[in-house]
C-alpha cells in the first residue's frame, strides 16, 4: 500500500468517506430529497406563472355574452336593452 491508502481505502476514511455505509446512504437519500425539492419548486412556479397567464374570462365581450344568452332564452329583449345600456357607460 501506498503512504495515501493505509488500507482503508482512499484516505483512509474507508469506501465511502469516514461513516461507511451509513455515509452512503445519508448521501443517496440527501440525493433524492434534493430532486424532490427541485422538482416540486419547478412544478409549483410553472403552475404559478402559468396562472397569471390566461384568466378565465380575460377578453370576453360582456356584450358579446348578453347576444349569447338572448339567442338561448336565458334573458329577455328588456333584459339584454338594459345591459347594453349599462356597458355603454
Amino acid at each position: 500500500m501506498g503512504w495515501c491508502c493505509s488500507g482503508l481505502g482512499w484516505g483512509g476514511w474507508g469506501a465511502w468517506g469516514g461513516l461507511g455505509i451509513v455515509g452512503l446512504i445519508l448521501n443517496l437519500v440527501l440525493f433524492v430529497g434534493l430532486l424532490v425539492v427541485l422538482g416540486g419548486g419547478t412544478v409549483w412556479l410553472v403552475r404559478r406563472l402559468s396562472r397569471g397567464a390566461s384568466a378565465p374570462g380575460a377578453g370576453v365581450d360582456p356584450l358579446e355574452v348578453a347576444r349569447r344568452r338572448l339567442a338561448a332564452g336565458e334573458i329577455t329583449l328588456e333584459e339584454f336593452e338594459e345591459i347594453r345600456e349599462r356597458l355603454r357607460v
